[in-house]
């Protein structure tokens, strides 16, 4: 991260100006006027590749979470981490992630929503805050602060695409896509009295990527979703699929059906926003402030591909016939729209520093979908596009701050600052129109596969033709509506106080804070206190100790407490309804014992050390050790295989549609340990006649869930976990089992990178600049919900999955290079390329099985060996052969080369 000296206003409530090696706490400074030299285009890609501790990963078919990327601190949760905008607490967005990404059941901040353009610098506090700053402060502080004193015009024209070379599992593929264009701007002017506005904007045009394989399931045309039909009697099981396997290729030959059918990369968006920061004096004690910000960012992002033999996903016409005769891919279209303001007055009475402030911001997403229909409704009358639905959040706060700073004798002194914060949060769900979530009169659904014919090619008896079967999944695919039940509208009122104490005694500093939090609904209450001690120590002039302990706790979002709805997710490479039940459900309440939610406690340490060594360089280590207990998390889908689950789900009382399999729910199961260190060193230096700085900075972070799991007695009773009296009952049926299972906990501790860091050299000499970024990204891991090794007691397999599904993927390194030229004072050109060497990810493993070959050789499956036999979808984490990379590293998109032009009046 780049430890440019600067005052920095994070850390401490003292007015103090303070740059990064004298903060008692550890403090990133991340200048915009350097990250911009970069192709990162938006603040949270610009943050990964600057900040170690930090890191965001663009997800694929994940609904919402496409557009959103999830971020956080030190691997922990994107609600783990305050952000701060000009110091004042930033609202989050209205999404949820409820898919299979990292950050799974969390609400972040879109960091992406302000232009990179408006802002002066990114302050990073790697340290608990909620004493200071409130419950979210967890993991630390991001604290945006925009452009205040710049003066003139500036603008910017950016465009690139990504030219690279993606391996695949048929050999290497040359491909140019994902075309960016930006155009930015900021102008700025003040007068001597101290008044000052600065606006600032951002267009961006990003198109999507596609880094897919080619879909490997055996059957498209015939049968019921790619499933093999029961072969007729008198025919054997693997002549019939052999048969099946030859007219279904002979279909695909004559449709030219592309079996490249999904897109597994970046969404498509085009972004715009718009910033204001200004300020005037009123008199001489009094100043008025105020930050107005908007912006719309439309996307669209394609979901999983239904095959044509898709039958209970596929709308029919009048006639019955398919309306997507050659299957189709669903399309989620947002509009995302992001809204906030500042208004406030600071001034100076009697050497008391007074700040008054009302801060609101409101996050809104539309869904729409299109490309889709619903399956359920009557021949002829599915609708192709969909109004899905909105959720919407706000947030309006009110804060009073007051500090002062008395001064002893020697320059020692105490920082004396507290202030009260209210706030107002709403949480909104609209519900979609009626046909995106109805379930209509078409129940079932079912096709016709072509007799068995009988021959020297196919050995058996001859057959009539077979009829294949299913129930309809109502809603519209890929994204149902939000449904009646669904629709919500929550809200809270949060009332804080806190105090902050800050002591100088020669080369001593101590510091102190506590802040009370309460939290009231209409139906839950939720009070907690704060508290935070920190120090450091000076030996010398140059070297110096610091450390903290804090505490804090996190209420539970109103997002947690009340989002509900019924989405298709993805399980074994197949579709399923799931619906995901909010904290006061009865089905989650009453059925499964799940109490209402408690706050997340934690508890933090860090300690470290600055030195300022000879030769101008600069080094802080700081190592931190975080607790949290009562972590709250989106359960694992229990399955309707579970007897308990099967009567829930079908009892009238609760009201669900008979194709949802899968239930998911939020409850507070876990404690985590979360440990590391970071360190910082970074040096200036001049050569020949050029002068450059130098910087390396990493982070080494080890997550891990702690103790048994937190259940009830619905949830570990004998008769709802039937493994442990009958050892041919499969575990991972279990209730317990499923609470919160082995993939789920591997997204928090393995599923992101351990380590991360960052090696960056500049240099300037004459008109040119140069710029060199090394980030090496740690190894990540992927677990199955349940263990490929375990074996029943005869020796056969719970699970198809293969071992070697379940893996490792080495840590990379990607390198940028960055030529600047000044053509004038006016103006400069950039060129440059991320990923200069074109480094991607590990390929998933890809089990051989699947292989069309392979099936067509052995087209049954075998119990026992898996190495051969049959087609099993699941196998692999691959989704039928059509991911090829984790994505929660450093993304799969490959080298990206973009030029820049810029003017600076």
């Amino acid at each position: 991260a780049n430890q440019t000296l600067g005052e920095v206003t994070i850390g401490s409530r003292s007015r103090q100006p303070r740059t990064v090696t004298s903060t008692p706490v550890p403090v990133d400074i991340i200048t915009m006027s350097e990250a911009k030299n970069f192709a990162q285009l938006d603040v949270s890609q610009m943050l990964t590749y600057t900040a170690p501790s930090f890191q965001s990963a663009r997800q694929t078919v994940t609904d919402g979470t496409d557009h959103i990327d999830p971020a956080g601190l030190r691997s922990l949760g994107p609600d783990q981490t305050l952000v701060l905008l000009n110091g004042k607490r930033r609202h989050t967005t209205a999404l949820v992630n409820i898919n299979g990404s990292v950050g799974r059941g969390s609400v972040g901040t879109d960091l992406n929503a302000i232009p990179a353009s408006a802002i002066e610098r990114i302050e990073v506090l790697r340290d608990g805050a909620a004493a200071q700053y409130g419950s979210d402060a967890i993991a630390g502080v991001i604290n945006i602060v925009l452009k205040k004193k710049f003066q003139g015009f500036t603008a910017s024209l950016t465009t690139g695409e990504n030219i690279t070379t993606m391996p695949s599992f048929t050999g290497d593929k040359s491909i140019r896509d994902g075309s960016n264009t930006q155009f930015d701007f900021s102008g700025g002017f003040k007068n001597s009295k101290g008044a000052f506005l600065v606006v600032s904007g951002q267009i961006l045009r990003r198109d999507k990527t596609n880094r897919s394989g080619e879909d490997n399931i055996p059957l498209l045309y015939y049968g019921n979703g790619g499933a093999f039909p029961t072969a007729p009697s008198g025919v054997a099981t693997a002549d019939y699929r052999r048969f099946l396997m030859d007219i279904d290729k002979a279909q695909v030959t004559q449709k030219g059906y592309d079996r490249h059918n999904m897109v597994a990369g970046n969404s498509s968006a085009e972004n715009m926003g718009i910033f204001l920061n200004g300020g005037a004096p009123i008199n001489q004690n009094i100043n008025f402030y105020a930050t107005l910000g908007v912006s719309e960012r439309n996307g669209a992002a394609t979901g999983n591909a239904r095959i044509p033999n898709a039958i209970t996903q596929m709308p029919v016409l009048a006639d019955g016939s398919p309306v997507y005769p050659n299957g189709f891919l669903p399309e989620i279209r947002t509009k995302i729209t992001d809204a906030s303001s500042i208004v406030g007055f600071n001034g100076n009475f009697k050497d008391w520093n007074v700040d008054l402030s009302y801060t609101g911001g409101m996050n809104s997403i539309l869904y729409n979908v299109a490309n889709s229909g619903n399956a359920s409704l009557t021949a002829g009358t599915s609708p192709s596009n969909f109004y899905a639905g909105e959720l919407r959040f706000y947030q309006n706060t009110l804060n009073l701050d007051v500090s002062k700073k008395i001064n002893f004798k020697e320059k020692n002194g105490l920082n004396i600052g507290f202030g009260a914060e209210n706030r107002t949060e709403i949480f909104k769900i609209e519900e979609g129109e009626v046909n995106s979530y109805i379930a209509g009169s078409r129940t079932t659904v079912s096709t016709v596969v072509p007799a068995y014919p009988g021959s020297p090619s196919y050995p058996g008896t001859p057959g009539s033709s077979v009829t294949v079967s299913g129930i309809a999944v109502p809603g519209a695919q890929v994204f149902p509506g939000f449904q009646p039940a669904d629709a919500v509208n929550a809200k809270r009122k949060i009332n804080a106080g806190y105090l902050d104490l800050e002591l100088t005694l020669g080369k001593l500093l101590l510091g102190g804070a506590v802040r009370y939090e309460s939290y009231k609904e209409s139906k839950a209450t939720y009070n907690g206190t704060g508290l935070k001690f920190t120090s450091r120590y000076e030996f010398a002039n140059n070297f110096a100790i610091r450390g903290s302990i804090s505490t804090g706790f996190r209420a539970p979002s109103l997002h947690q407490r009340y989002f509900q709805n019924t989405s298709t997710q993805f399980v074994n490479g197949l579709p399923q309804n799931a619906l995901t039940a909010n904290n006061e459900n009865a089905i989650v309440r009453n059925a499964f014992g799940i109490n209402e939610l408690k706050p997340e406690t934690s508890t933090g340490y860090t300690l470290g050390f600055v030195a300022k060594l000879k030769g101008g360089f600069t080094v802080t280590v700081d190592g931190y050790l975080i607790d949290i207990k009562d972590r709250i998390v989106l359960s694992t889908q229990f399955q309707r295989s579970n007897g308990l689950v099967a009567t829930i789900l079908n009892n009238p009382a609760y009201n669900v549609d008979a194709s949802v399999s899968g239930l998911q729910f939020w409850t507070n199961a876990i404690n985590t340990e979360t440990k590391g260190v970071d360190v910082v060193i970074s040096k200036s230096y001049k050569l020949g006649n050029g002068k450059g700085n130098i910087s390396l900075a990493g982070n080494f972070n080890n997550n891990a869930v702690i103790g048994s799991l937190q259940t009830n007695s619905v949830i570990t009773a004998p008769a709802n976990n039937p493994s442990l009296t009958d050892p041919t009952k499969n575990p991972a049926s279990d209730l317990a089992a499923s609470l919160f299972d082995r993939q789920q906990r591997s997204r928090i501790e393995i599923a992101q990178p351990k380590d991360k860091i960052n090696f960056t050299v500049n240099y300037g000499i004459g008109k040119f600049n140069f710029t060199v970024r090394a980030v090496r990204f740690g190894k990540v891991t992927t677990l199955s919900a349940s263990d490929p090794n375990a074996v029943k007691p005869d020796g056969t397999f719970w699970t198809d999955v293969a071992p070697q599904a379940e893996q490792t993927f080495a840590a990379k390194i990607t390198t940028d290079l960055i030529i600047n030229y000044k053509i004038n004072k006016n103006f400069s050109a950039t060129v440059g390329s991320t990923n200069i060497f074109d480094i991607y990810p590990d390929k998933l493993f890809l089990d051989p099985r699947n292989d069309y070959a392979t099936v067509y050789a052995n087209p049954v499956a075998s119990a026992t060996n898996k190495t051969v036999g049959g087609y099993v979808a699941g196998r692999d984490f691959t989704n039928r052969g059509r991911f090829l990379f984790n994505g929660n590293q450093f993304g799969y998109n490959g080298r990206h080369v973009f030029l820049r032009l810029s003017i600076n009046f």
